[in-house]
């Protein structure tokens, strides 16, 4: 039976090697590095040799090097079978080193029994000829295998550095993940906080009234007071519905953004003022809009909502001035267009400018809403890749809120 001796540090690769060869036939010893599979062959010489190049104490190179320069092994078969040592160079060095084929991993086992046969054939073939380089070769292949280690080595610094880059991107990613993250948790804790307290409000109201007029009821008497209760009630009730309502649109915006299309900013505008055009003669406020407006890439709906959002809030905070006014417009000087919806009410002091666009926010608690329509619109802005922003002078001087957005390709 013919005998090969494998030389592998991978066991894994030891292993999957070994029950290829026994599946065909051969018997096999395996090594796990250059000089343990020399040491073996020295006591009992293989039919034929398969080793890889990158292992520990002795590599591939060095054991073709010294199989070839020993008299009881220079005439045995030797194929090296590598996955690291690909290069071209690195073929032409071992097959002047005397190695009788190079393979590269992996190769389909019917593939590589095939070689192995052909190459036992050829060895029988050559009737003992000896192969491999003379002493005079020494220093010409010592020159060559320091060229092949130091291209190796240049080879796997680069990978290294590679890594390096790839490794520092993913940890800047995985902090950035961390950070929004605990900004998340914040938030989430902030909204879980408030949410608890405006609906326990609500709730209590109804609680309250609705036990009154279960005494009422039960002393059997007419009381003028009951509808009073009854509409409390109703207004509490109306109050969580548009809380739930308002808690749905959050979760949905920045989450629910169709594939962006160009549209005419224009037209979104002008759908937009058409929702409170009642409201808006009702109480006599202005609108100004500019008359063009570049083309952007966006969730046409999406951007509605941000708009409408704007509208309200300027309407809402409209104060008691007899000149109410809303200005929609854009400035293009900059790097990119800035969006803006601007009025002459209350105004914010500028402390507070950041806060609006927190959860339950709302810096006048006289007016209605829940406090979330900002946070939507900051939602759905992000979502879009574009940044909003609010800008103040202070109180009575009114509110301008700007964003961006990605213009159309």
């Amino acid at each position: 039976m013919t005998r090969i001796l494998i030389a592998d540090d991978i066991a894994t690769n030891l292993y999957l090697l070994e029950s290829i060869l026994k599946g065909n036939g051969f018997e096999v010893t395996t090594a796990k590095n250059g000089r343990e599979a020399l040491e073996i062959a020295r006591k009992s010489p293989p039919d034929l040799i398969i080793t890889d190049i990158l292992m520990p104490v002795m590599d591939g190179f060095e054991l073709c090097r010294l199989w070839r320069a020993d008299e009881h092994l220079k005439n045995i078969p030797f194929i090296v079978y590598t996955a690291t040592y690909t290069d071209p160079k690195d073929e032409q060095f071992v097959r002047k080193l005397g190695a009788d084929r190079f393979i590269v991993k992996p190769v389909k086992p019917d593939l590589l029994v095939q070689e192995i046969r052909s190459v036992l054939l050829e060895s029988k073939d050559k009737d003992g000829v000896a192969k491999g380089t003379g002493p005079e070769d020494t220093t010409g292949i010592l020159q060559e295998y320091n060229e092949v280690l130091f291209r190796k080595l240049e080879k796997k610094v680069m990978q290294l550095e590679e890594e390096i880059v790839v490794r520092k991107e993913a940890e800047q990613q995985r902090e950035a993940v961390i950070k929004e993250l605990k900004l998340k948790n914040a938030e989430l804790a902030r909204f879980t906080y408030t949410v608890s307290h405006e609906l326990k409000s609500p709730l209590i109201t109804i609680q309250g009234f609705a036990g009154l007029i279960e005494e009422e009821m039960a002393k059997g008497e007419e009381n003028p007071e009951l509808k009073n209760h009854v509409r409390r009630i109703t207004s509490a009730v109306d109050t969580l519905d548009t809380l739930l309502s308002d808690l749905l649109s959050l979760s949905r915006a920045g989450k629910s953004i169709n594939t962006p299309k160009p549209v005419n900013f224009g037209s979104l505008v002008t759908e937009s003022l058409d929702l409170y055009s009642r409201v808006l003669a009702e109480n006599r406020i202005r609108v100004e809009v500019d008359p063009e407006f570049p083309r952007v890439n966006a969730d046409p709906a999406r951007i509605r909502e941000v708009l409408a959002n704007l509208i309200e809030n300027a309407i809402k905070y409209r104060g008691d001035r007899p000149d109410p006014v809303i200005k929609i417009g854009v400035e293009t000087g900059g790097d990119e267009p800035v969006f803006f919806v601007a009025d002459n009410g209350i105004g914010i002091e500028p402390r507070y400018l950041e806060r609006v666009f927190n959860l339950f926010e709302k810096l006048d608690g006289t007016t209605e809403g829940t406090g979330i329509g900002l946070a939507i619109v900051q939602r759905i802005i992000e979502a879009h890749g574009g940044r909003v922003w609010a800008e103040s002078e202070g109180e009575g001087k009114g509110t301008t809120f700007r964003f961006t957005l990605p213009g159309a390709v």
